[in-house]
């Protein structure tokens, strides 16, 4: 059997901030309409005829004002501000684009206008119904109010029994008309379809970055720890045996440690450029700095043999920076699951593709060296998105990753 919340927490919401914050947003709309009517044409004695004229003497006002583009974004601003609604991006802060947009705009002010003029004048009417009950002990002689006959004197003491009920009555109708008005801002102010499809486009596109600049990191900072856990573990054993190959593996290390630092502080750089619209300094590697990448793999013990095309000035920088990549977590793959073993390494121009190639021998130990496969599904990520293709897998007692990457983009 379900338990019932305590009675006071159906009444909470009359202690929060936005309760009255969207009670003063319904007040502002509410007198838009008497002060037109008191400029012009004045009040009427008759509190109907005044009620009718405060919500049709703004009218082409309001539909003009809403026409106006900024009007839009000042709506939107107040709104998020005074409405609190749960998710801002439920009202656009967005100037006016199209005619749509400002026939809603329109509608909008028209609608906040007459909604907050009705709601204004039921609680001004039960106001005086509730302050009239309140002061019944005090009263001389019977009052009339809203067609009500309320007695005056102590006899009717216990009238005061209708008080609390009533500013009850009070705050529902306060949170409630608040919510309604709620829900005409994101009908009226919120995004359009089209401006929801560009959000939605913006993040995708943010989420793409931030996913590259997640493998960025993967492969430079995971090739960098490779390389420097295998070379120190080598420098330690032979420090006292080779000093030469000592010193060579510690400046190994440092030189694996300040292009890491690099690829971080590119990657922070991009990040500081979308946020403040900065400038990222750094440029990615390419096929033209695979020199020191291999040698790093060497100082870690590791034999690699590298055939290469002459030169790679007709590739596109995209694609020299994909396969650089490539070829950067084929070599950790290698040291991390194969130490010691051989590695051969080719780049080729075949017509309109570079094909690249990655071999070492298996041994015994690899398979002790667990792996998540990120790095693989990685591979098959960068080529595919540049229309290639990647493969990996064991023949003839080697490990081979294979790449081939298109130099015509887009055919």
């Amino acid at each position: 059997m379900a338990v019932r919340p305590p009675l006071t927490t159906h009444f909470s919401v009359l202690a929060k901030e936005r309760t009255y914050t969207r009670g003063l947003h319904l007040l502002m709309g509410a007198a838009v309409g008497p002060v037109c009517v008191l400029i012009y044409p004045g009040f009427s004695p008759s509190l109907p005829r005044t009620l009718i004229a405060s919500a049709l003497v703004p009218l082409p006002v309001l539909l003009l004002l809403g026409m106006l583009p900024g009007v839009r974004r000042a709506e939107g601003i107040q709104a998020r501000q005074l409405l609190a609604p749960t998710d801002e991006n439920e009202i656009s802060l967005a100037g006016a684009k199209g005619f749509a947009a400002r026939w809603r705009t329109s509608v909008w002010l028209v609608v906040r206008v007459w909604w907050g003029l009705l709601v204004v004048s039921v609680l001004a009417q039960l106001l005086s119904v509730t302050g009239a009950v309140a002061t019944v002990p005090a009263a001389e002689r019977t009052r009339r109010v809203l067609g009500l006959d309320i007695p005056g004197g102590r006899e009717y003491i216990w009238y005061l029994v209708l008080v609390p009920p009533l500013v009850l009555l009070l705050g529902a109708v306060l949170v409630g008309a608040g919510k309604m008005q709620l829900e005409f801002a994101k009908r009226l102010l919120g995004p359009s379809a089209a401006e929801r499809l560009a959000e939605a486009e913006r993040r995708a596109d943010d989420l793409l970055a931030r996913n590259r600049l997640a493998g960025e990191l993967h492969d430079s900072i995971g090739h960098a720890l490779t390389a420097t856990v295998l070379q120190a573990s080598a420098a330690r054993e032979l420090i006292d045996v080779d000093k030469d190959f000592a010193v060579r593996a510690l400046t190994a290390i440092e030189e694996a440690g300040r292009r890491a630092l690099e690829d971080l502080e590119r990657t922070l750089g991009y990040l500081k450029e979308q946020e403040e619209g900065g400038t990222a300094h750094t440029a990615a590697p390419t096929l033209a700095d695979i020199g020191p990448l291999l040698e790093a793999s060497r100082a870690a013990g590791v034999i690699v043999t590298c055939r290469t095309a002459a030169s790679f000035e007709g590739v596109p920088g995209v694609v020299t920076r994909e396969a650089y990549r490539i070829l950067q977590e084929s070599l950790t793959n290698a040291m991390k699951h194969a130490p010691g073993s051989a590695v051969d390494v080719v780049l080729e121009l075949r017509e309109d593709q570079l094909e690249l190639s990655v071999a070492n021998t298996l041994v015994e130990t690899a398979g002790q060296t667990s792996g998540t496969g990120k790095g693989l599904r990685s591979l098959r990520e960068r080529s595919a998105l540049l229309g290639g293709s990647a493969a990996a897998g064991a023949e003839s007692g080697r490990w081979i990753v294979t790449a081939s990457l298109p130099l015509r983009l887009g055919s």
